[in-house]
């Protein structure tokens, strides 16, 4: 098997970009958007959210831990600070504009939907009212997201105390502990799909997943078996095979039970690869200028592709491939403009304020 393209694993962890995470995105993105057209029986969307969540978990922790390692110390403070710029703006604009339109066309929302939209509770929201369709039932997976980080950093700073030991068996027993509890719902009192695809206490798992590939790759034992698994670059296409038959051809007993945990396990398997392996020939595109510029607006794709999907469906309603085409062109306009006149202007500040805290040590709250 060629190892061409194949990078140390040590070099690429000690760099300040990390490769091919851009492309990730940018493909999580795509799968989620294509889902919901002719091909959503090949690509499943909840795969793609799966992906930012492994990432998510991986990333948030990967700081963490460097944060720790540098100052001996985790700030919330500077966390929450962060995270607000960057994760805020171009949400509460969306919200905005969203409220705006479903208002104009006679869609107006209940207190219910704005205070879970509002207040990033729109999981629970879908959870208990069986997912209803409207404009921001996608929401749910960032209601998640900010729950993690929420919750996650003040969690980290007291595991990280005990030891990286500590930190990797607790993360290890939210994993299991999470896909038993959902395995119990659904096996042994019946729950919907609507409460087990988008409760927080059902999703965690995938999130603890990527938490723990962060932790683990901090091992020197870790990082050897990581290298063993993309000596070639066709390695990937092993876990990619098996997440998409897990996704496609299983029943809803599997998915919605240990399912999400497994594919979880799957996409951090081929993040590690894709990591060491984005030089190589098969996968150099996930670093193309073009692919990392999708990944880098994936998170405005994601707030406004519903409506990329709306100027598709009814300007070539009788086309499924030109408004799915087209769909996903107005989709990428819609977020840059997010990405240049909404976040950029905070990406700024985010810089100015993390440069200010540059050399100081890192504040307790």
């Amino acid at each position: 098997m060629s190892q061409a393209g194949h990078r140390d694993l040590d070099q690429v962890l000690a760099a300040t970009h990390l490769p091919a995470l851009d492309g990730v995105r940018a493909v999580a993105v795509s799968i989620v958007i294509l889902s919901h057209s002719r091909y959503g029986g090949l690509l499943k969307g909840d795969l793609g959210v799966n992906a930012f969540f492994v990432l998510s978990g991986f990333l948030i922790t990967w700081l963490l831990m460097r944060e720790q390692g540098e100052t001996g110390s985790i700030s919330l403070r500077d966390f929450y600070v962060r995270r607000t710029l960057r994760i805020f703006p171009a949400y509460y604009v969306f919200l905005a504009a969203s409220f705006a339109a479903d208002t104009w066309f006679g869609q107006g929302w209940t207190l219910g939907l704005g205070l879970a939209a509002v207040f990033y509770a729109m999981n629970y929201y879908n959870a208990f009212l069986g997912h209803p369709i409207t404009s921001l039932s996608h929401c749910w997976s960032l209601a998640v997201e900010e729950q993690f980080y929420l919750l996650w950093p003040v969690a980290f700073r007291a595991l990280a105390r005990r030891g990286a030991r500590s930190l990797a068996v607790s993360l290890v027993a939210a994993t299991l502990g999470v896909m038993a509890w959902r395995c119990l719902l659904y096996f042994g009192f019946g729950v919907g799909h609507a409460y087990l695809y988008n409760a927080f206490d059902t999703r965690f798992d995938n999130l603890a997943v990527g938490c723990l590939i962060a932790v683990g790759l901090r091992d020197a034992r870790v990082r050897k078996l990581g290298s063993s698994i993309a000596r070639s670059q066709l390695l990937p296409l092993l876990p990619i095979s098996l997440l998409w038959l897990s996704r496609t051809r299983s029943p809803d007993a599997w998915h919605y039970g240990p399912g999400f945990t497994v594919d979880a396990v799957l996409i951090a398997v081929i993040l590690v690869q894709l990591l060491q392996l984005s030089h190589a020939p098969l996968w150099r595109w996930l670093e193309h200028p073009v692919t990392r510029y999708l990944g880098r607006i994936s998170y405005p794709m994601y707030l406004w592709h519903a409506w990329g999907e709306a100027v598709g469906r009814h300007t070539v309603p009788g086309s499924p491939g030109l408004w799915t085409l087209l769909g996903f062109g107005f989709t990428i306009l819609l977020a840059s403009g997010s990405y240049a006149f909404v976040e950029k202007p905070f990406l700024r500040l985010k810089r100015r304020y993390e440069l200010a805290q540059e050399g100081s040590p890192a504040t307790s709250v």
